[in-house]
């Protein structure tokens, strides 16, 4: 085994060749010479062994490697030391350096050389020879570095200092020249009082700390005056005998760490919410695009109108949008005027997971299918609790194998890139300037209201929208997104530019399941009838070739109709979807 000058060595068993941890100062090949110092303290003279028994050692397994810390005093750049830390180390190092001559490097361990060389150099700068050995032993103890001749500061001072509790510490206090009575000696029953008081700041049970001083002052520094009448008064005790604000705030800031105070003051959802530790992104843990989808839904900030007539105002419509996680893709967009629910989400769903080409040819947009390429089912969706709980979401699981996952009230930080993309799509669409934009203005008296300039209605805004998720999608800019083997292929940092390349490695992991299945647990159903013209559902009559071979419509019009349930999209009536 190969051994470097300054390894650092700990035996293993009695038969090793070192007696405790040491540090190798200096090896002879041709002299078959090793010398070690015991790491041990005080520090003790280097001895020597054979460089070839101290292999055997370690190839027997009697002796091991060993790490050992780096001192904290060490760990300083040469531009973070000040010019009198420098001075000082420099003038050791002078005193040591013509005993390390690099000529000749190891005639300092040379037997009976040490005491000679150390004793020439004290007569020479005129010193004791214990200071000369006390630096070539710290230089050789700490790895033979300049730097472990700077000064170490980390054990000094008293780590238990003990007061007499008959005499106050420091000074006498003075106010303007004049001496003034010291504060009270605190015992340990008055530092439980104010953890006690302190606690009702840092609870928020108390708007300030003067507020949470007088309260412990009220509760255990006071005595009740019984007055003839009966009545009871709160008297202090004492000003000699009351903790002063100073040290209520002094120790209560001991008690409670500024972490505690905060996440005491704030609560502990708002604390989580605003002030947590950020260690990583959402992005950190997920496998790749259709890994996770985030859901939410917002109220447009826009009235709209009536598709028949534009003098109806029809309100703020409801925004749904899905987007992947991983790749920040918006997969789905839903448009519609009923608050956000289950219904609202499902229909944004059946978005994400089908073709947007019927969607958006629909909304007046023409795309190709490559254009918006997002029909993929995910492994987990993340939403709200509100549009989550109901036993139809809960089929998701059951029907799709997707993971439901609902966030804590008030806690938005749990799905992070569908709030931030109802911001960005508020900037691209330029909502607050459209006709009808709720904050289009500074509203003043007499001003016209806002309202009353609406003019898009739903299909027209729900268009707009297409559009801005087309360039969001197409040109969003997220250099961070990028892994390092996007880079080596040249993948543009947008949405697109990353679902593409998963696509183009098949590293899309997504949840395949029949059209079928999607049908069934995502699109609204309800009741429709059989009749001799076809099946009836809200006005209109549908046929399909099950219903011809089976005879359906001329067995409604022997033996009279009969009512089957179907399932329905809400923003198309081109098709419905009954069980065969």
């Amino acid at each position: 085994m190969t051994v470097l000058v300054n390894d650092v060595f700990e035996p293993v068993t009695d038969l090793s060749v070192i007696a405790t941890i040491a540090r190798l100062l200096y090896q002879d090949e041709t002299h078959d010479l090793a010398v070690l110092m015991d790491l041990a303290d005080p520090p003790r003279q280097p001895y020597a062994v054979g460089l070839e028994e101290l292999r055997r050692s370690i190839a027997s397994g009697h002796t091991k490697p060993a790490a050992i810390t780096t001192p904290e005093f060490m760990l300083v750049l040469e531009e973070q030391l000040d010019e009198r830390a420098k001075q000082g180390r420099d003038e050791k190092w002078a005193v040591i350096a013509p005993l390390l001559d690099p000529e000749y490097p190891g005639q300092i361990f040379v037997r009976g050389e040490l005491g000679r060389l150390v004793s020439r150099r004290a007569s020479e700068l005129g010193i004791q020879r214990k200071t000369i050995y006390r630096l070539l032993y710290r230089y050789w103890f700490y790895g033979q570095v300049r730097n472990s001749l700077l000064n170490n500061y980390t054990a000094v001072g008293v780590a238990d200092r003990k007061y007499d509790p008959s005499r106050p510490p420091g000074r006498k206090p003075k106010f303007q020249g004049v001496l003034t009575s010291p504060s009270k000696m605190l015992s340990a029953v008055d530092k439980r009082c104010i953890r006690v008081g302190y606690a009702l700041y840092v609870r928020d049970k108390k708007s300030s700390i003067s507020s949470a001083y007088d309260e412990m002052l009220r509760r255990f520094y006071s005595v009740r005056d019984i007055c003839k009448n009966s009545e009871e008064e709160l008297r202090l005790l004492p000003g000699s005998e009351l903790p002063s604000l100073r040290q209520f705030q002094y120790w209560g800031q001991i008690f409670f760490d500024e972490i505690a105070t905060e996440r005491g003051r704030k609560g502990l959802r708002r604390w989580l919410k605003d002030c947590r530790p950020l260690s990583g992104t959402v992005r950190d843990w997920l496998r790749g695009p259709c890994h996770q989808f985030e859901i939410d839904a917002t109220i447009a900030d826009i009235y709209l109108v009536n598709s028949y007539s534009r003098r109806m105002l029809i309100g703020r419509p409801v925004v749904y949008i899905v987007v992947d996680s991983f790749s920040g893709m918006i997969a789905g967009l839903y448009v519609g005027l009923e608050g956000p629910s289950w219904n609202g989400a499902r229909q944004a769903l059946f978005n994400a997971f089908t073709s947007k080409v019927e969607f958006c040819a629909q909304n007046g947009v023409e795309i190709n299918a490559d254009d918006w390429n997002c029909h993929h089912l995910p492994h987990q969706i993340y939403a709200d609790r509100g549009e989550m709980l109901s036993l139809a979401a809960e089929g998701l699981s059951s029907g799709l194998g997707i993971e439901m996952g609902t966030a804590p009230p008030y806690r938005p930080d749990w799905k992070p890139m569908v709030e931030s993309r109802f911001g960005i799509l508020n900037d691209l669409t330029g909502i607050r300037w459209l006709p009808g934009g709720v904050a289009a203005r500074d509203k003043e008296r007499g001003e016209r209201d806002y309202r009353l300039d609406a003019t898009l209605n739903l299909k027209e805004f729900t268009q707009i929208l297409i559009k801005c998720v087309l360039h969001y999608n197409g040109h969003h800019r997220q250099p961070e997104r990028l892994t390092q083997a996007m880079m080596n292929d040249g993948v543009e940092p947008t949405p697109n530019g990353i679902w593409n390349w998963a696509c183009d490695n098949d590293l899309i992991e997504s949840n395949k399941r029949p059209d079928e299945l999607v049908y069934l647990h995502l699109l609204p159903r309800e009741r429709a009838t059989v009749q001799k013209g076809g099946v009836m559902f809200r006005g209109m009559h549908y046929v399909c070739d099950m219903a011809i071979e089976k005879d359906w419509f001329a067995k409604a019009r022997k033996g009279g109709v009969w009512s089957i349930e179907c399932w329905f999209d809400p923003n198309s009536a081109a098709h419905i979807w009954i069980q065969g």
